[in-house]
Order: C-alpha cells, then sequence, then structure tokens
C-alpha cells in the first residue's frame, strides 16, 4: 500500500485517534497526580497563635496542615516562657499545606551580657544605650547641678553598677541625671498607635517615666498598641510618669477609642491656646 493510500485509510485514522485519545488521557492522568501532590486550588487558612503557649499547639488539630518553626526566643518581662509572641505568616494568611509558620517565643531568661556605659553621656544617648543591648530603662531620676541633661549615675535595684558589669537581658536600671532645674517641662511625644515598646523608647527618650498600663483585648507584641495616656496634656514636668492605655489594634474599638482620644486632646489644645492668649492679654493691659 502506498503511503498516499495508507494516509487516507481508516486504519491511518483509526490509529491517529488512539493516539491523541491516549495523549489526553495521558495529561489528564498528570494533571490529575500533580494536583493530588501539590494540593493544587486548596490552601489553608493560619489560624491565630500569637499570645497562646507553645506546649498548647503541640498537638493541636487546627495546626495539622502546618510545620511550626521557632526562629527566636525573647526575654519579655512579664511574659510566661514559651508564650508566642510573633508569627509569620500573620493569622488570616491563606497558605498550601505543610507551610512553615516562623515564630518567636518568650523564653525564661535573658542572656548574660556585659553592663554598657550610661554616665557622662546625655539621656538619649544613655536610653539608646541600653535599649541596644536588651536593657530596659527603670526610673528617670532628675538632680540640680551645672551640666544640663547629663547622666551621673547608672543604678541596679538601688546600687550603683560599674559598665562591664554582668547583668542579664531585660533588667531594667535606673538612671540619675543632672538637670540645672527640676522644674523643667518638655513636650509629651506622640506615642498614640505606637507599639508598647515604641512609646516606652520614646517617653524615656523625652524625660519621662512610664506609669502603670493597662490592657484591652489580647497582649501581643506587635499588634497591642497606646490608644490614650495619662496625663493627657501636651507639656508635663520632667520625670513625670505616664500611663498607658494600651488595646490590641485588631479589636473592634480600637479605631474608635483612638479617635476619641485624638479628639479630646484637640478641644484640650484649644483650650490652653485659649487660656494662654487671655493670660498675655490680661498681662499686656496691667
Amino acid at each position: 500500500m502506498a503511503l498516499k493510500e495508507f494516509l487516507k485509510s481508516k486504519v491511518f485514522f483509526k490509529h491517529l485517534l488512539l493516539i491523541a485519545a491516549s495523549f489526553i488521557v495521558l495529561l489528564f492522568l498528570v494533571s490529575f497526580i500533580l494536583k493530588i501532590y501539590t494540593r493544587h486550588g486548596q490552601e489553608y487558612e493560619v489560624p491565630k497563635i500569637t499570645g497562646l503557649n507553645i506546649k498548647d499547639i503541640e498537638s493541636s488539630e487546627d495546626l495539622k496542615n502546618f510545620k511550626i518553626m521557632v526562629i527566636d526566643s525573647v526575654f519579655k518581662e512579664g511574659i510566661v516562657s514559651g508564650t508566642i509572641l510573633t508569627q509569620d505568616p500573620s493569622e488570616g494568611s491563606l497558605v498550601k499545606h505543610g507551610r512553615k509558620i516562623y515564630i518567636t517565643i518568650a523564653s525564661n531568661s535573658g542572656e548574660m551580657i556585659r553592663m554598657p556605659l550610661c554616665k557622662d553621656k546625655g539621656l538619649k544617648s544613655a536610653v539608646q544605650s541600653l535599649i541596644d543591648v536588651g536593657l530596659r530603662v527603670g526610673t528617670i531620676m532628675y538632680r540640680t547641678g551645672e551640666i544640663d541633661n547629663i547622666v551621673v549615675e547608672q543604678r541596679y535595684k538601688g546600687k550603683s553598677i560599674n559598665v562591664g558589669s554582668d547583668i542579664i537581658t531585660g533588667e531594667a536600671i535606673d538612671l540619675i541625671v543632672e538637670v540645672k532645674s527640676t522644674t523643667n517641662e518638655v513636650v509629651v511625644p506622640d506615642i498614640l498607635s505606637k507599639t508598647e515598646s515604641d512609646a516606652e523608647i520614646l517617653l524615656w527618650k523625652a524625660g519621662l517615666n512610664v506609669g502603670r498600663k493597662i490592657f484591652q483585648g489580647t497582649n501581643e507584641q506587635k499588634n497591642t498598641r497606646v490608644i490614650s495616656y495619662t496625663p493627657s496634656s501636651r507639656r508635663v514636668m520632667i520625670g513625670t510618669a505616664i500611663n498607658l492605655n494600651l488595646m490590641n489594634e485588631n479589636e473592634k474599638a480600637y479605631k474608635k477609642q483612638l479617635e476619641d482620644f485624638q479628639q479630646s486632646q484637640q478641644i484640650e489644645e484649644m483650650i490652653e491656646e485659649n487660656d494662654t492668649v487671655i493670660i498675655e492679654a490680661n498681662e499686656t493691659i496691667d
């Protein structure tokens, strides 16, 4: 049979159809196998695990589709060891089966470090020296002297601590600051909507102390933010303790409470400005 005649024959078309059908079946099987292997189209929502203890999630049914990877442990005062501080991906993310969730947990205590030099530094510089090595500011105390805003003593638990002394990260260091006048006023920094740690650093560097803290909602390192504070005045005396009201930004009431406080601040500022104008006018008349 000639090639031309074979190409026109039923046998050729039967073989051609059989090959095409086999190819389609093969493609379908490969696609089906790949879907099973990669869980194509099937995604899982990452649950919220921050605030939980790592011991409590080890056998959790909600996490059977994920792999938990601890990438760091951090000492945080008042937080139980093993508490999950951060997670990545975040809550609500859609990911494939077997995705790793990277977490940071709270540790029993910090690592041993050397006490940095704070003495003879400006307050901001001294605060930064403590923050850089993982220490906290305890209480900032003031006394009058010839040099303004200079740290003259660093204390740990009521006693002076020398540079290079062993100390555990997370501990609080008290700073004695010399100023020309202890009645100086400072502007309260913008701490609204800041995280707890960021707000603390801003206050310390401004020469203010951190007072009481009230938490609303789940206390998470990354999501808990300042929604109000007292005293709420724009200017306060150096060393004043600022009390913080903090709320998890995922709470429904977060934005409203933040906006309410901002509005009350604006009203207070307007009243203060009007009072200042009246006082200046009376002084001019006198």
